[in-house]
């Protein structure tokens, strides 16, 4: 369905009539630079601040395409250097908790400041994880991104927070893999129905787990520590609001010591906070989801354990840098934003909607 004067050529997100998995796809084709630039960066608007670099708008094209394969979407983009930022407010705006694994096909991207070591070049993949802040710049580039929720993916991960903005060499053989698998799927998605996409999402999940735990070279858990603090973390995932889960009960569940438990859980910043970590993104999340609006901040921390005000407040705003009252004001400007722009379905939409 063509969307006249604008460029874009946008498929509704829902199962196509054939049994295809919904396509959106999004082309400055036709339009003067200056107006595919305003294009460009209504659509990225959602989730970047987005500025051309080197008067990159006098020669300015892009087209992208995205693929919602159930609880994940594959999305590529072809544009000029270009610099991207997420502040906090930002992501306090649009409330998203996904990670996305960008392979570099060409050119190069990664941390402003970063040495060279920090940016990926072609062949390359960098992580970004949408609810951390981010200052990134790119050069003319061709990218496949894959975009998952932390829910489905951080359970799988050896350190689920430090990965943003990490670049995980192309010659690793796992990232090869990766990158193979992703541009094959790529290639497929058209042509998929809706059960071939369910049937690859976790395949495809795990592989980028794998993937993304290769690159941390400080930690070198066995295979079986891994798991069983995944089946912990799975376990603790289920029973978030339970005011059982406490160190000694998760060790007798699982048969282990609390001096093992402690170890398996050093990574993550120990077992306690990665309890609170944990309860506090589950307060988050019912915060900024409009189902909740009328619910007081007050009983939202107390399903997840947090009987006291101020110490909630205060938690909240280490890891989130900001209020839980400021967090559902910026969620509420955000979805007035999103209703200011129309119900047209653009690509980024199947991205909102992974959680």
């Amino acid at each position: 369905m063509a969307a006249a004067g604008n460029g874009r050529d946008v498929v509704p997100g829902r199962a196509l009539a054939d049994g295809g998995v919904p396509r959106s796809v999004l082309d400055s084709a036709g339009l003067g630079p200056r107006q595919a630039v305003a294009m460009w960066q209504e659509n990225m608007g959602f989730f970047y601040d987005v500025r051309l670099r080197n008067g990159g708008d006098e020669r300015f094209h892009v087209h992208a395409e995205a693929f919602h394969l159930g609880e994940i979407a594959l999305s590529s983009y072809r544009c000029v250097a270009q610099n991207f930022d997420r502040s906090r407010a930002r992501i306090g705006r649009d409330g998203l908790d996904q990670i996305t694994v960008q392979v570099c096909l060409r050119g190069s991207h990664g941390r402003r400041d970063g040495g060279p070591d920090e940016k990926a070049c072609a062949g390359d993949l960098i992580v970004s994880d949408l609810a951390q802040v981010q200052s990134t710049g790119t050069s003319g580039i061709d990218s496949v991104n894959l975009t998952m929720p932390r829910r489905l993916l951080a359970p799988l991960l050896k350190a689920p927070d430090e990965h943003n903005l990490r670049v995980i060499p192309g010659n690793a053989p796992l990232t090869a893999l990766l990158r193979g698998h992703l541009i094959g799927l790529y290639e497929a998605a058209p042509a998929m129905s809706g059960s071939d996409a369910e049937a690859v999402t976790r395949p495809t999940i795990e592989l980028a787990a794998a993937a993304i735990n290769s690159a941390v070279a400080e930690e070198n858990a066995a295979s079986v520590q891994l798991a069983l603090t995944g089946e912990i973390r799975r376990h603790i995932d289920r029973h978030i609001t339970g005011r059982d889960l406490t160190a000694e009960t998760i060790a007798a569940l699982f048969g282990i010591s609390m001096r093992k438990l402690y170890y398996l859980f050093e990574p993550h910043g120990g077992f306690s906070r990665y309890i609170q970590d944990e309860r506090l993104r589950r307060c988050r999340a019912e915060l900024v989801d409009p189902g909740r609006r009328h619910d007081a901040i007050g009983e939202i921390a107390g399903r997840y354990g947090f009987g006291h005000r101020k110490s909630f407040v205060r938690a909240f705003r280490r890891s989130f840098d900001m209020t839980p009252r400021e967090m559902r004001a910026l969620a509420a400007e955000g979805r007035r934003r999103t209703r200011e722009h129309g119900a047209d379905r653009t690509l980024w939409h199947c991205i909102r909607e992974i959680r």
